[in-house]
């Protein structure tokens, strides 16, 4: 019996493979989901920055991005400014591109990259899933779903976001190339397909570089692709010499992977992007922290997919520093409780088996074993929401396929749900996109939130201050900076309000962000002449809170100025002011970028006062000047 129903099982597979496959059907339903893809997106091709990274990371190298010469940008790319803080190269390309043909100001052009590559990848999505599954009618629905996906507003109206899109660009390429390879009977053609599945896997870890689990998504699919086809039962057990071959064909891949990882993570370290923040991933404090926190992660991420309110470009929980609610453990323990039960039942169900482990794959290197701090973020779930939506969908069509009795009825509701999800989420990721028209309205938006963070009170100041930075109207800079100082009294309240535990050896980004209040009140009160003794006191402040470089340069220029401002000029003042810019240069000096403008603040000390010469000196050579 069991025979005769994997039998009829793959014969309905077939014949909607091959009653519905053909060319212009197929063409016109990738024609329909990216112009739809792109349709939901189109508003944010007017959109702006919004102050959070792509000021830094893209607006301060215009040496990178260079709109009148392409040919200087991959020189500078490839060579002269190379190595960086985040050497993605393929997105740097990418950018570069977007600067050559609409200007590395207009932002029009890094926004129209993002929504063009979103709009592919559900293209992409669907031909995968049609060429792996033959099914078309689940290829399509579950693209469609996934292009509704409210949690998918960030990475594709955020600048930032490139990366993210990208990546998973490169990652779907690959998926669909070894589908195709993998039902190929020329062997040259097989050859020549694998090669550029081999290509594809670098491309997309210099794009994203969490595609470097990607590896181990091929390998899955590999192994698992005649039960997504169904040419063979879901029950019936591997094929260990399937296994084996997987293995060794990837073993030139997982190397390229391993000589990937450390080069990355080494400029990671060097730039102290990553390294630091947290106790050894090995000890027995942070292993229990991920037991906890993974689980958590994992179903805050999934509430996210099927949830389309209330997204945020940073959420405030999970956070090591905060205690954990009931509700936090209830999650932790029904992911727990939701693993186990999918262990026991993808062993009769293989078909399904590839969705589950490529969303744990994709997952994989957001879990914090090196502690970065950011343990949910939309960006992260952008393929493995596609997992999510796979298995929901594919489980549904299952159910239908099977039931006899009211089977109409039971389509009509199928369809009906999936309109108001698909629905839902428009709706609410149409009102969350707009929040990305600019920093101001981002951050008006995150600061709204019921469970607001700190970093958007802090980011909410430095947009207002830069208002005010921007007006030469009196009158709109005084109300700019009565809002800044209202901004952050509520984000000190804020502050104060949380229930912190002790830090424990991890890096707390709340921290920071307090401190850059008292930054940006130093600064504001730099803009309204009030005196050095104040703006000082507010930036020792901020060091004191997090001696990070920027509020070393800062604490040190202020020091610098008033040292020069007294009659006669205070040595001793600008020595102290020395301290400060020391620890700033070691701060920055693995920025090789930095580096000229480090030499000349050390010169302006020498030239001013010629008795700290010996002390530059010094610490220049400390630097290995």
């Amino acid at each position: 019996m069991a025979n005769r129903n994997t039998m009829t099982s793959l014969e309905d597979s077939a014949a909607e493979g091959a009653g519905t496959a053909s060319p212009k059907v197929v063409a016109a339903l990738c024609l329909l989901l990216a112009l739809g893809s792109f349709a939901l997106y189109a508003p944010s091709l007017e959109f702006g920055f919004v102050a959070y990274d792509d000021a830094l990371v893209l607006g301060g190298h215009p040496n990178l991005y260079n709109q009148d010469s392409l040919v200087k940008s991959m020189r500078e790319i490839f060579v002269g400014y190379f190595p960086r803080e985040e050497p993605l190269l393929i997105r740097d390309v990418t950018w570069a591109v977007d600067a050559r043909l609409f200007g590395f100001a207009s932002t029009f052009g890094y926004h129209l990259g993002n929504v063009l590559f979103h709009s592919a990848n559900v293209v992409l999505l669907f031909l995968f899933l049609f060429h792996a599954t033959r099914r078309m009618s689940f290829a399509a629905i579950t693209a469609s779903l996934f292009a509704t996906l409210a949690i998918h507003v960030e990475p594709v109206c955020w600048i930032m976001g490139r990366k993210d899109v990208l990546g998973a660009f490169f990652s779907l390429l690959a998926l669909l190339t070894q589908s195709i390879a993998l039902r190929e009977s020329r062997p040259s053609r097989r050859r020549l397909l694998a090669v550029a599945v081999f290509l594809l896997y670098p491309l997309a870890v210099l794009s994203k570089f969490s595609a470097v689990t990607l590896v181990l998504v091929l390998a899955a699919h590999r192994i698992l692709a005649p039960y997504l086809d169904g040419s063979v039962a879901a029950s019936a057990p591997f094929d260990g010499k399937q296994v084996g071959k997987t293995a060794l064909r990837f073993l030139p891949h997982v190397l390229v992977g391993i000589a990937l990882y450390r080069w990355y993570g080494r400029i990671l370290y060097d730039y102290q992007v990553i390294g630091g923040r947290g106790p050894s991933p090995l000890s027995l404090q942070h292993l229990k922290t991920l037991a906890i926190f993974v689980p958590l992660s994992i179903g805050r991420t999934v509430e996210h997919i099927f949830s389309a309110a209330e997204h945020s470009i940073s959420y405030l929980r999970p956070n090591v520093a905060l205690p954990l609610a009931r509700a936090d453990l209830f999650i932790a323990l029904a992911v727990v409780a939701a693993a186990v039960a999918i262990v026991f039942a993808v062993r009769r169900r293989k078909d399904l088996l590839f969705f589950v482990a490529a969303f744990i794959m994709w997952l994989l290197p957001y879990a914090n074993v090196e502690y970065v701090g950011i343990w949910v973020a939309d960006r992260y779930a952008y393929l493995a929401s596609a997992c999510v939506v796979a298995l929901v969908v594919k489980v549904a069509l299952d159910v239908l396929s099977r039931a006899r009795a009211g089977k109409q009825v039971a389509t009509f509701a199928a369809a009906a749900a999936a309109l108001l999800w698909a629905g839902y989420g428009v709706a609410n990721g149409q009102i969350h996109a707009r929040a990305f028209r600019d920093a101001r309205t981002l951050w008006d938006y995150e600061v709204a939130l019921p469970d607001p963070s700190m970093l958007s009170y802090s980011a909410l100041a430095k947009s207002l201050l830069l208002e005010a930075e921007g007006t030469a109207d009196p009158t709109i800079r005084r109300v700019r900076l009565a809002d800044l100082r209202g901004v952050v009294r509520a984000g000190m309240e804020r502050y104060r309000s949380l229930s912190w535990l002790p830090a424990r050896g991890y890096f707390i980004a709340a921290r920071t962000e307090l401190a850059d209040l008292f930054t940006t009140l130093g600064r504001a009160a730099a803009l309204t002449g009030a005196a050095p003794e104040r703006r000082i006191r507010y930036l020792r402040r901020s060091f004191e809170i997090h001696p990070s470089a920027p509020a070393a340069l800062l604490l040190a220029q202020q020091l610098f100025d008033q040292a020069l401002q007294a009659l006669p000029a205070d040595e001793k003042l600008a020595r102290e002011s020395l301290v400060f810019c020391r620890e700033y240069a070691l701060k920055s000096w693995s920025d090789p970028g930095k580096h000229e403008a480090i030499r000349a603040v050390f010169g302006n000390y020498t030239q001013r006062f010629p008795g700290l010469n010996d002390e530059v000196q010094a610490i220049l050579a400390q630097l290995g000047h």
